[in-house]
């Protein structure tokens, strides 16, 4: 899938354990873009972003409307495979 690389200013065509990979191992941060509000029943979001603290352990934090919420979620790497979809979002954006 097409990755804007924000930091070296190129296009990367990357899967999704590529960019998890990056994201835990080069200190990345990715943010997915969503065309359309996402809820999970409690809260709602369109935008949200992954960052890894120690290899290991993923956080996701939540936007709505340019507006970053208060609210975040963690992970394992087991885990994301279930909740890291990139390939649902409208624009990819590696930080």
């Amino acid at each position: 899938m097409l990755v804007k690389d924000a930091i070296n200013k190129k296009d990367l065509d990357l899967t999704s354990e590529e960019i998890l990979d990056m994201v835990a191992h080069q200190d990345r941060q990715v943010d997915f873009v969503f065309d359309a509000t996402r809820t999970d029943g409690y809260l709602t979001w369109d935008r949200e972003n992954w960052t890894c603290v120690d290899g290991k352990r993923f956080i996701r934090s939540y936007f709505l409307d340019g507006r970053a919420l208060s609210e975040y979620s963690t992970f394992n790497k087991y885990d994301c495979k279930a909740e890291f979809r990139p390939e649902e979002a409208k624009s990819v954006i590696l930080g």
